[in-house]
């Protein structure tokens, strides 16, 4: 029997426990590539979390690593018995035991702070971190008086010659705690395979690298939005104290730059991501985009999906900053100036209830109750863009939106903010808008409500350019040649590794 390809899908905080854009794209991948054996390795936010998706045959397995909501995350990375963790937990009391993590936490905060450089041998030391807490325990380690003396004497060091703004004891705290939780992604067992592809540029690339130390596992790393910048974005707009952020985003860079340096192909979802990329450490050769697509046959124009007569703009997106809901209603109270009777819908689920409020609140101080519904989180995606005659994205950090080429596949006039690829689809298609700009939302949407007839062959045009370039064939076929190549490869470079025959 021929060989099948071996794949090790890593994800965070998507598939298969959430829904949303890079959940699909999992779902649909491993749907369509029936000839792949997948297993997914999915870091969820708690163990509690429930599957949104039904696991298609070819996943021949899954490890869940969840970050929060735990005490010991030994009981759901290991594969082990409780026996083992006790013995493991007894052993790792010991301080001189204790004391052999010292050089590796030391290295890794050398790092954080960019004393170090050298990424292809904090590679090394990721591994060595693996295979301590193989046979150590994670927690007991970690929470040991050993540990916090040796990480506050480190962490004084650092900044021995700061004259102001000294970390705080709760600074301290902060900056353990984050690499306690976020370091968790690398306790998981790591299967043999021949390629490993992460989903983001995230902590969910650690255990690629991994494997690629190793097992010579080839990694694939996809992305949709570019991680580092998001967490930027994030970062600037909570208030976190200096020291604490700064540690946490000294951890974040570096992560995404080992991503980048490590991975074999990088395929972002649109030719704008690559600028990013290119500026945080990926080089030209390893970049290949793959564009994101939809299913032609389900995301059409549905006439009788029209339930209003009159005059509706959609938005699927969840209430969440990034996607910059505040903008949308802005328009929605220009627009309705113009046509009163006109409708906003906003189809997606609240990510934060305190924006949700402010959302809520902006809706009765414009006073457009009448003009603007939040319609909650939809499972028919196709029948709530075919409620509108326009599709509206006012995001402020997108990389290649599905939003948009689902509802130019509609046929619907997009307007969307200029964000990510939008442009790389969207333009002679729909409309580009500056984000944030609601008065220029307002101004097309006004004319696009009032002269529809005009903008009938457009809608043509524009589904007629995701037939051409991005379906679901597109995009699966470019993986798989991707992954064909890529355990070519691994194939001429692990010849006995790789001799399966006789196990099939």
């Amino acid at each position: 029997m021929e060989n099948r390809i071996r794949v090790v899908l890593t994800a965070e905080g998507t598939y298969p426990y959430s829904a949303g854009g890079v959940s699909t794209w999992a779902h649909i991948l491993i749907e369509e590539l029936k000839e792949v054996d997948f297993t997914l390795l999915p870091i969820k936010m708690n163990p509690f979390l429930k599957m949104k998706f039904t696991l298609p045959k070819n996943v021949v397995d899954i490890i869940t690593v969840p970050l929060w909501g735990i005490l010991d995350p030994s009981e759901f990375t290991k594969e082990i018995s409780f026996s083992d963790i006790y013995r493991a937990k007894l052993k790792s009391k010991q301080a001189k035991l204790q004391k052999k993590f010292i050089p590796i936490l030391n290295t890794i905060i050398d790092y954080i702070y960019e004393r170090e450089k050298d990424l292809d041998y904090l590679g090394d030391v990721l591994v060595d971190f693996h295979n301590y807490f193989d046979e150590f325990d994670y927690h007991e380690i970690f929470v040991s008086d050993e540990i916090w003396q040796a990480y506050k004497k480190k962490m004084g060091q650092i900044h021995l010659d700061c004259d102001q703004d000294i970390p705080t004891v709760s600074d301290l705290v902060e900056g353990l705690r984050f690499l306690y939780r976020f370091f968790i992604t690398l306790l998981p067992p790591i299967k043999k395979a021949e390629v490993y592809h992460s989903s983001a540029a995230a902590f969910c690339g650690l255990p690629c690298i991994l494997a690629k130390k190793k097992f010579g596992s080839k990694f694939l790393l996809t992305e949709h939005g570019i991680y580092i910048r998001e967490q930027y974005l994030f970062a600037s707009r909570e208030k976190i104290p200096l020291r604490t952020k700064e540690f946490l985003m000294g951890l974040i860079t570096l992560v995404s730059k080992l991503n980048y340096v490590y991975a074999d192909v990088i395929s972002p979802v649109c030719n704008y991501n690559q600028r990013w990329e290119l500026q945080w450490g990926a080089k030209k050769e390893q970049l290949k985009t793959i564009y994101n697509g939809i299913d032609v046959d389900r995301f059409k124009p549905m006439k009788e999906y029209r339930i209003d007569k009159n005059p509706t703009v959609v938005m699927l997106a969840r209430i969440d900053p990034l996607k910059d809901i505040e903008t949308y209603i802005n328009t929605c109270h220009l627009v309705a100036k113009k046509i009163p009777n006109v409708l906003f819908k906003l189809f997606g689920h609240s990510t934060s209830a305190e924006y949700y409020e402010k959302c809520k609140s902006l809706v009765k101080k414009l006073k457009v109750e009448k003009n603007f519904s939040f319609e909650g989180a939809t499972s028919n995606a196709p029948a709530a863009y075919n409620q509108g005659d326009v599709v509206m994205l006012t995001s402020i950090s997108e990389a290649f939106p599905f939003a948009v080429i689902e509802g130019m596949a509609c046929e619907k006039i997009v307007i969307s903010s200029d964000v990510g690829g939008t442009a790389e689809v969207l333009k002679d298609y729909g409309y580009i808008v500056k984000p944030k700009a609601y008065e220029e939302f307002a101004k097309h949407t006004i004319d696009i409500l009032n002269n529809l007839p005009k903008y009938r062959e457009m809608e043509i045009e524009a589904r007629q350019k995701i037939l051409n370039r991005f379906t679901v064939e597109d995009m699966v076929d470019n993986y798989y040649d991707t992954y064909s190549e890529l355990f070519q490869q691994f194939q001429k470079e692990n010849p006995i590794q790789h001799d399966r025959t006789k196990q099939i």
